[in-house]
């Protein structure tokens, strides 16, 4: 029977312990139950996995393999070479519940009713809880994808079946391009000299915020050695801001730039700018000014040409000036 324990959050749980000795071999097994769940059903499922334990045993019954052990195994095995391992670490704890003991091979039910959960303003306890966004959904998903692929790719798994898992489409593109006054509006209305001075390096390099602050300056350029795509890369530094790639040094958390960007935003009266809008800016400013794609790729640190697309309805709005001209009386 399961018996109430106390988690290293602090949270109390059922915990089920199997300690037996079953064809000949001594068998331990222990798993925390779903939180919320009465013992009436704590009981019933301690009954299920008994049963599978002897089903096991005496070979009537291949072992399931759960989508918690794929994680625990992806997690030991690859987590070192995440850059946002803290992070992703952080989210499958958090939703452990909800996928630990789930068959790692029956997939398509089990996802639509957890992005049903994670949708819905109530927890399993019919607490007010914080709906997710499909955004936060499909990249949980994502992950715990990611570790049922691995776990078939190192044999853990015989049949990969995450074609099956339903995932949230997601449309994140942006489509808000500031030209330079809205830029110049925000930097002077910036209070924070560093993030001032950030504001017009992203828009006249288009680098993210997170490569602004580490790039090195160089006679090339602003060097970068860490990148989204995982290649370096040199930025040419634009004249207008020779000085401020070279005077600026940026010793600011991520926290503390936020909180002065957006300070400088709603100053300006544009409260629904993001920093990377900036890195927008620059494309379009660059495609006006007539650069093809392909180059605009090229310094945006486009990996694959499909992330430059985004940018294609611009070179289209262009063609259809000239087109206009046609005709024209001169």
């Amino acid at each position: 029977m399961p018996i109430e324990t106390i988690t290293k959050a602090g949270r109390k749980r059922l915990r089920w312990t199997f300690k037996r000795v079953v064809e000949g071999e001594r068998v331990r097994k222990a798993k925390l139950l779903p939180a919320g769940i009465s013992a009436k059903e704590a009981d019933e499922l301690a009954r299920k996995w008994e049963a599978e334990i002897y089903a096991l045993a005496s070979g009537t019954r291949k072992a399931v393999v759960t989508i918690g052990e794929c994680v625990s195994t992806h997690v030991a095995d690859k987590s070192l070479d995440w850059k946002d391992a803290t992070k992703r670490i952080q989210i499958l704890e958090k939703w452990g519940a909800e996928y630990a003991n789930q068959d790692a091979t029956d997939l398509h039910n089990w996802s639509k009713g957890f992005i049903g959960y994670l949708r819905a303003s109530k927890d399993r306890k019919g607490r007010p809880k914080r709906p997710l966004s499909d955004g936060a959904i499909r990249n949980i998903l994502a992950y715990i994808r990611a570790a049922i692929k691995y776990a078939h790719k190192v044999g853990k798994l015989e049949v990969d079946q995450t074609s099956r898992m339903v995932i949230p489409s997601v449309n994140n593109e942006r489509h808000h391009y500031p030209q330079r006054a809205e830029m110049l509006q925000i930097a002077r209305a910036c209070k924070n000299r560093q993030v001032r001075a950030a504001i017009r390096i992203a828009f006249y390099s288009g680098m993210r915020r997170g490569e602004i602050m580490k790039a090195k300056v160089t006679r090339q350029g602003f060097s970068l050695s860490d990148t989204k795509n995982g290649r370096p890369r040199i930025v040419p530094i634009h004249p207008r801001i020779a000085v401020l790639a070279r005077k600026t040094k940026f010793t600011l958390t991520v926290k503390q730039f936020e909180i002065e960007w957006m300070k400088a935003r709603e100053a300006a009266g544009h409260p629904e700018t993001k920093f990377h809008d900036l890195r927008h800016g620059a494309a379009s400013e660059m495609i006006n000014a007539g650069i093809d794609l392909f180059t605009v790729g090229g310094v945006l640190g486009h990996k694959s040409v499909v992330s430059t697309k985004r940018y294609s309805h611009l070179v289209t709005d262009k063609l259809a000036t000239a087109i206009s001209e046609i005709g024209k009386k001169r």
